[in-house]
């Protein structure tokens, strides 16, 4: 699944080529991708809206319109969804859901293979994105309220940073690479991470998905970014030495996902251990 790195790097290049640009026709071929109207209304209200705004929040990728009130279009892309901008002449593709035919002359697809994306047609935000949590890069997001967050709470460090009610947009690449460059075992209990090591957290955290996002993300693993270029320190690595200690990179479950851990550098200890 595509993490925030992925989605801002989706945004971006969708911002340069939407904004100030008209929906002039929708085709639903996927009824179940509209999720919160049947494909009919979902059409009615869309076509004729103008694009004034292409963003992100968390693993969302938002279009606000100029219609008064504003239409808020989220799409989450799951596993295999992907936003891509083609002539409208193009054939439909196979695995096409839904089509946005553009006043330039463009369309904007959504191509989900597995079918799991989806696309929330509302006047009211908070109905899709008000329970998301804070944004890792946002002025909101300070090492106090990291701290806060951790002490609150029992239950290992890992599930806390997937956990999209709380901070958004990390998924299991960049927790994982966040947890090694902050010597931290995923498996940790979060209140009981000592207080010197969550600074490197914090610092961890927003460093690397700053510089995925600049690398455009990851078409590695989950990722379905094409061209992206960040390539995982630690996920996907199993059996390959550790670039800061040379240990073998091992894979283990932490949560029901799959997770890889230098055993050296983020060793578990057992005070801090789930008991």
């Amino acid at each position: 699944m595509p993490e925030l790195p992925e989605v801002e790097a989706t945004v971006r290049n969708l911002k340069e080529h939407l904004e100030g640009l008209t929906i002039m026709e929708a085709t639903v071929l996927w009824a179940r991708t509209v999720a919160l109207n049947k494909p009919a209304t979902f059409k009615r209200q869309i076509v004729g809206a103008k694009i004034a705004e292409v963003f992100r929040r968390g693993k969302f990728i938002g279009i606000r319109t100029t219609s008064t009130p504003p239409y808020f279009l989220y799409t989450h892309l799951r596993m295999s969804g992907s936003l891509d901008i083609h002539p409208a002449t193009v054939p439909i593709a196979p695995h096409d859901r839904v089509i946005l035919f553009l006043s330039n002359g463009k369309s904007l697809r959504f191509n989900d293979t597995r079918k799991f994306g989806r696309m929330y047609l509302t006047v009211s935000p908070e109905k899709v994105v008000g329970k998301l949590g804070l944004e890792p890069l946002g002025n909101e997001f300070t090492l106090e309220i990291l701290t806060e967050m951790l002490r609150a709470r029992k239950g290992a460090i890992k599930p806390l940073l997937l956990n999209q009610g709380l901070i958004v947009g990390l998924g299991n690449i960049y927790v994982d690479e966040s947890l090694w460059k902050a010597k931290i075992h995923p498996e940790t209990q979060s209140y009981r991470i000592p207080l010197d090591k969550i600074a490197p957290l914090y610092n961890a955290i927003r460093e690397t998905l700053s510089q995925a996002i600049l690398l455009q993300g990851t078409d590695f693993g989950d990722g379905v970014v094409d061209n992206g270029m960040y390539r995982p320190i630690v996920y996907g690595r199993t059996g390959k030495p550790c670039q800061r200690c040379a240990a073998t990179i091992e894979r283990l479950v932490v949560g029901q996902r799959g997770t890889h851990i230098c055993p050296t550098c983020q060793r578990l200890s057992k005070k801090r251990a789930k008991k």
